[in-house]
């Protein structure tokens, strides 16, 4: 979405809002809408649109969602902390966002948790989710602005969250908040980042295409096929020239269109009832063709001043384990501060086994307290 565009939404801001912030120059990290929502939390909720960078175009802006959480009673002194949460992958369409999807039951145990240990939440849902815009799917540098802009925007809405920001999320999630960290020092100053929580974390590096492309076996339905068409329709949408047929084979090209509509659970599974493999999905030079994706799917960088608590799934089959001790060891090679922990559970119920685990890292990174590396 232009600047310009972005300006004539502006005018839909709500009725509260001060002069001087609707007066104020266009700029990332500014909110557009606030709505209340109802939902039963021990709290108040609101659905945010802000603006946000533009990855593909840092001159210009695009607009982005995301839901804010208050906890109840009176804050801190200095203000709420802010947990900023990133979802894992839940689709690419616009109406894959979770702000639209809605808080039900596990959701809100989840954001009840942390609102009842005294933090703000501000979760984002990517661009391309929830306001129109490209959806640009394991972009790191667009995934961390996002998460960034979207804490700096609630800030300006809600005078009572702090500055103190713990990032924590999980699958895609986990790749947004270690983008983040790596950017917030340049990107977002006003922020202090305490500590950032990666579960079930992806890695791309110059080796990595291979995930996609022959996880599991050529001939056996793999995950590496449903990102794979996620990365291709991203790639499509943020660049017309793209010719999906040089990445997917035909039986996978209609499949490839679907991305772009269908949600995570419908869409993995109308992939895998396809009988889609990544021998009948993928073309003999796919990763080339795909190249331009896997390459913003790389971490900006693994230099990370905040301590990173990396939650591994070792029964993972949608984030390869071996990806992620790859990580861990960037990490550590690249001088990050990294607390591990590996839990005998599938991806999806990694985010409730590090339950304990992540809450502990949050205060601790908060009050300062030392933090142990588990880096050679």
């Amino acid at each position: 979405m232009a600047i310009s565009a972005l300006t004539l939404a502006a005018c839909a801001m709500d009725a509260d809002e001060d002069a001087e912030s609707r007066f104020a120059p266009v700029a990332a990290g500014q909110a557009i809408k606030l709505d209340r929502k109802h939902v039963a939390i021990p709290g108040s909720a609101y659905r945010m649109a802000y603006r946000s960078t533009n990855a593909q175009d840092r001159t210009r802006l695009v607009a982005v969602s995301a839901e804010v959480m208050i906890p109840q009673g009176t804050p801190p002194a200095g203000g709420w902390p802010v947990l900023a949460w990133a979802h894992g992958t839940s689709g690419i369409g616009l109406t894959c966002a979770p702000s639209v999807m809605g808080i039900g039951g596990p959701q809100a145990r989840f954001y009840g948790a942390w609102l009842r240990r005294g933090y703000a939440v501000v979760a984002t849902d990517y661009p391309g989710l929830g306001e129109p815009g490209a959806p640009l799917y394991l972009d790191s540098r667009s995934e961390a602005m996002a998460v960034l802009d979207s804490v700096r925007a609630a800030r300006r809405r809600f005078s009572a969250l702090s500055g103190h920001v713990v990032l924590m999320g999980h699958d895609q999630g986990a790749q947004a908040v270690l983008a983040a960290a790596s950017l917030a020092g340049s990107y977002a100053p006003s922020l202090q980042i305490k500590g950032a929580i990666a579960l079930g974390a992806p890695y791309f590096d110059g080796d990595s295409g291979h995930i996609l492309t022959h996880a599991h076996g050529p001939h056996r339905f793999a995950p590496g096929v449903v990102y794979g068409l996620l990365l291709g329709a991203s790639l499509g949408a943020a660049d017309p020239s793209f010719d999906p047929s040089t990445a997917f084979k035909p039986k996978a090209l209609p499949y490839y269109r679907k991305a772009s509509r269908l949600c995570r659970s419908e869409f993995f599974g109308a992939v895998e009832h396809a009988g889609l493999t990544p021998d009948t999905t993928f073309q003999p030079d796919a990763e080339n063709a795909l190249a331009p994706a896997l390459q913003w799917a790389r971490y900006p960088s693994l230099r990370l001043a905040p301590p990173v608590m990396l939650g591994i799934a070792t029964g993972d089959t949608q984030v390869p384990p071996t990806q992620q001790e790859k990580l861990k060891q960037a990490l550590c090679s690249a001088g990050t501060r990294v607390s591990v922990h590996r839990y005998r559970v599938e991806h999806s119920p990694l985010l409730n086994a590090a339950a304990s685990e992540a809450a502990s890292f949050a205060d601790r990174s908060l009050k300062g307290e030392s933090i142990s590396s588990d880096c050679p």
